[in-house]
């Protein structure tokens, strides 16, 4: 997930704060009896996710109503997919964010809510579970009369989703979505999530086609590696800021991106970005490695236990998970962008982003107070890991084979990082976009 921030003074969206949220209120037209009728429109942001429009409409003449999410940001430029498997009721509970274009699938039931057919909604597992059996319902006994053996169906599994609730054996539930923008909260945070996979994924031509993006383009669209430019364009560039001009991806308003090509010694090219929008507070920081992707995908594990390895230069490539198994702790790709840093400044980036997680997607929710609790004293620990106080050992796992840790003893071998290639899956050939297979599976992984 890309890095962003937002200025507070310029931005209209507001932190996800109950105490101190402002609700705009409109008068507007009422679609079913032509009077007007009352929109309350709020402009949030939730951390650790992304900005949403959330509206309510209510006409007190007829009695219509109206609830609607949409998100505030733009398409990713990759989908994503979450399995689920629902074991306890802290697993019914978790939080979850849709889009128009979720769908959700129950493997065991053969039971799919399509794309398109549901609105965005901020609801819970359970949520999802209760508004299906309701629509459901609906239909059961609209086809009773004249289709008995298909509402049988719908009874079945109906019956089925019911039992969900009931906890009497796992059940995997999948939620997909094109556009990227899907959340469902872990209880366990910031610990990884044992029950919970996540995986990106390339859309494909119909996925493009549904979401408004032309598939022609979509590949256009992207940032694409520094494998793509010819020889004499990147000696033309290395060592050189580029700017240019474009829409912020926030604002759409015109604002400048600088551009930089690197060489890291013992490693490869990079390509350094850095957008900054003086209309809205917007930016970026993005690092893209040069080459392509490598043959195998990469494991590096660094020892930290001096200060010297805090000073490490690292790059973490957008396809990279950050694992501290002392910590019993996991950030999936999507959770941390690309980046060129230090270990101290990975660790930094990290404890900003869960202190704001904790400040405020937590706050006054009893329902996730321990996990605001464990947020705490994760975050205690990592300030030890940078007062060198709590040795760890620090993975990074990609399977693009793009990042890279600094040796402090080359060319020798360095005795505190080690250095492992490995094959990649088909899943992760999947998730690098290197599999021409249609992205219709789902089920657990």
């Amino acid at each position: 997930m890309t890095e962003s921030e937002t200025g507070n003074s310029e931005s209209p969206f507001q932190d996800l704060d109950v105490d101190r949220l402002e609700v705009n209120v409109i008068e507007s037209l009422c679609f079913e009896c032509g009077k007007n009728g009352i929109t309350r429109l709020l402009l949030t942001r939730i951390p650790f996710y992304k900005e949403l429009v959330i509206s309510s409409f209510e006409c007190p003449h007829c009695g219509y109503k109206n609830n609607q999410l949409d998100p505030a940001i733009e398409i990713k430029p990759q989908g994503v997919r979450l399995t689920l498997s629902v074991e306890e009721k802290a697993d019914l509970d978790r939080y979850v964010i849709t889009t128009d274009y979720t769908c959700v699938r129950v493997p065991q039931l053969e039971f799919e809510i399509p794309s398109m057919s549901q609105k965005a909604q901020v609801t819970t597992v359970e949520g999802v579970i209760d508004k299906t059996v309701v629509n459901l319902s609906h239909q059961k006994d609209q086809l009773f009369e004249t289709n008995a053996e298909f509402a049988s169906k719908i009874d079945e599994v109906i019956n089925g989703l019911n039992s969900i609730k009931s906890l009497n054996k796992p059940v995997i539930m999948s939620f997909e979505d094109a556009t990227g923008n899907l959340f469902i909260s872990n209880p366990n945070a910031p610990q990884a999530d044992p029950r919970m996979h996540s995986i990106a994924f390339t859309r494909n031509n119909e996925q493009n086609t549904m979401i408004g993006l032309a598939a022609e383009n979509t590949q256009d669209s992207m940032i694409k590696p520094l494998g793509s430019f010819n020889d004499e364009a990147v000696n033309n560039i290395n060592d050189e800021v580029v700017q240019f001009n474009g829409p912020c991806p926030n604002c759409t308003q015109m604002c400048d991106t600088n551009m930089k090509v690197t060489d890291i010694p013992y490693f490869k090219q990079v390509v350094i970005m850095a957008t900054n929008c003086d209309q809205c507070g917007y930016r970026t920081n993005e690092v893209k490695p040069g080459g392509g992707i490598e043959d195998q995908g990469v494991l590096i594990k660094v020892k930290v236990t001096a200060p010297e390895d805090l000073n490490r230069d690292i790059l973490k490539s957008e396809t990279c998970d950050l694992l501290i198994p002392d910590l019993e702790f996991e950030a999936g790709a999507l959770s941390l962008s690309g980046r060129f840093t230090t270990i101290e400044g990975l660790l930094t980036s990290l404890q900003d982003q869960l202190s704001k997680t904790a400040s405020t997607f937590y706050k006054g929710d009893s329902q996730t107070g321990e996990v605001a609790l464990n947020t705490e004293v994760f975050l205690d620990k990592l300030e030890k890991i940078k007062k060198c106080e709590m040795p760890v050992d620090i993975l990074l796992r990609d399977p693009a084979g793009n990042s890279y840790v600094q040796s402090l003893t080359p060319p020798t071998l360095d005795p505190k990082l080690t250095i492992t290639k490995f094959d990649r899956t088909e899943e992760q050939n999947e998730e690098l976009g290197l599999n021409d297979m249609k992205v219709d599976g789902y089920g657990e992984k």
